[in-house]
């Protein structure tokens, strides 16, 4: 699926962030002109949308950083986040330089910076923020439905309050045949699991090729946390598969697997 078509889910689609919301985009750009879709919904044509951007009152550094800003990218694409509007990421560029004002010692004034979206821009920085720009995607949802499938092997679900989904998939992880996996839309992701004294290692797969090995080894029984973190993936849909390797630390009793959740990059 290309990047495009991604970004491009119909409103009713599964894959569109706003399944089940249907929530619009308020008319936050300079022009209201039309919007197809909702929030997350990009446009295969040129919609003409614009943003009037203005601060006022800011600091010295921060008039500075909006000049390197423009720039940098002048030549290029950027990403801009309407939060305002639901999240929506969108790709383009400043229409002209950004020129502040000074309004008092230290403090400027930035009116009437417009950003242009271009529709099909490849996006040149990846969102990186984990805590702003990922969701996570646990082994049950709310109405109790298994997300990750058990694709080959023996996999147990049980209840587990060290995970940080509540839950954990466990595997015996001594056939390295075994595999369980999840498919996603969207960037990079980091795999989580709880650890402790029994359980072995495995390795991940992003679309079928090792990404690298994780060990749920600890000396004691350990809450969740982040075993294996991939970033830069172009956007698009992808496979994480968590397969045994038959392995264990010297120091463990056994060599159990566990899939927990994954944090994954939108």
């Amino acid at each position: 699926m290309s990047q495009l078509e991604v970004l491009n889910p119909t409103p009713t689609h599964p894959l569109n962030p706003d399944y089940g919301f249907q929530k619009k985009r308020p008319l936050t750009h300079l022009n209201a002109k039309g919007n197809q879709g909702p929030a997350y919904f990009r446009e295969i044509t040129d919609q003409g949308h614009q943003f009037s951007l203005n601060w006022i009152d800011k600091l010295a550094h921060d008039a500075r950083r909006l000049k390197w800003y423009y720039e940098q990218f002048r030549k290029g694409f950027f990403t801009i986040i309407d939060h305002e509007g639901g999240g929506r990421h969108y790709v383009g560029r400043f229409t002209q330089p950004v020129e502040p004002v000074p309004t008092s010692h230290n403090h400027w004034s930035i009116q009437q910076v417009t950003f242009d979206e271009m529709p099909g821009a490849p996006m040149l920085i990846y969102p990186n923020n984990w805590q702003e720009d990922a969701i996570w995607e646990c082994l049950l949802n709310d109405w109790g439905d298994r997300e990750t499938a058990a694709v080959s092997g023996t996999w147990t679900l049980a209840a587990d309050a060290l995970a940080r989904s509540g839950y954990h998939f466990a595997n015996g992880g001594t056939v390295v045949t075994d595999q369980a996996a999840y498919v996603y839309a969207g960037y990079g992701f980091q795999f989580w699991a709880p650890t402790g004294p029994a359980y072995g290692q495995a390795t991940i797969l992003l679309d079928g090729t090792s990404v690298g090995n994780v060990d749920f080894y600890s000396a004691n029984a350990t809450p969740a946390a982040m075993l294996l973190q991939q970033q830069n993936v172009s956007l698009g849909i992808h496979t994480v598969t968590l397969q045994p390797l038959n392995t264990k630390n010297a120091a463990s009793s056994g060599r159990t697997i566990l899939w927990d959740a994954l944090k994954v990059m939108r």
